[in-house]
């Protein structure tokens, strides 16, 4: 789906949801047979659907951009995909929560439960006030900031790695020894050898737990204490 998507949890049984038409693409060609013309701007459709207690959303062409404001109960799994739109962003939702941006960034505020997140250009910052503790999870970027701020009594085994940018955390990450490259022979070439070495951060905090993992490739990873 083309488009920004914007959820927030409130204190309500149902699901609300408002769309509207984004604004006109900057990248737009002038057309020289329009001259004198005023385009007439067109939207996207749109499909809602419910069944068994879940509801769907969605765009009826691709093609063109709409963004969604919607708000749900306080507790609900979520599964958010846009492309090419714009930012995602989660406000205040207590649940499993599965996001994915092709070409923008994602904002998660003050949630809760588990979170997998990821973008292929654009940040991610998520605060969360609470983490379900046999969760996995996953925050991911290759052209982006990850910036993740987990409550301080987190149990966790992060596994972190940034290809192009740095590491910070004002946790008391206790990091795992390196383990030892791995050496392996080149079938095609006799007498040749290929070590690889890991390069990411292993370590736990508060004793370990599940693992989240964090990276990207072209910029700087921040673990932060919260609350």
């Amino acid at each position: 789906m083309h488009g920004s998507i914007t959820v927030r949890g409130a204190n309500r049984r149902d699901v609300l949801v408002v769309a509207r038409p984004d604004a006109d693409r900057p990248n737009r060609r002038n057309d020289p047979d329009a001259a004198g013309l005023r385009r007439l701007p067109q939207t996207a459709g749109f499909r809602i659907s419910e069944e068994a207690n879940r509801v769907d959303i969605g765009s009826d062409n691709p093609s063109r951009s709409i963004s969604f404001e919607v708000e749900v109960p306080l507790r609900t799994n979520l599964r958010l995909k846009t492309v090419n739109g714009g930012e995602l962003r989660v406000d205040s939702v207590d649940g499993e929560i599965d996001v994915n941006n092709t070409n923008g960034g994602i904002t998660l505020t003050s949630v809760a439960g588990s979170v997998v997140a990821g973008t292929t250009n654009g940040s991610i910052r998520a605060s969360l006030r609470r983490v379900t503790a046999d969760k996995e999870m996953a925050f991911t970027s290759l052209n982006g900031t990850i910036d993740v701020t987990l409550p301080s009594s987190t149990k966790a085994s992060l596994r972190i790695r940034s290809d192009r940018g740095d590491v910070y955390s004002d946790f008391d990450v206790q990091l795992k020894p390196e383990p030892l490259p791995t050496v392996s022979e080149n079938s095609s070439a006799r007498g040749r050898y290929r070590i690889t070495r890991n390069k990411s951060i292993v370590g736990t905090i508060n004793g370990g737990g599940p693992e989240v993992e964090l990276r990207t490739f072209n910029s700087n990873v921040y673990v932060r204490k919260g609350p």
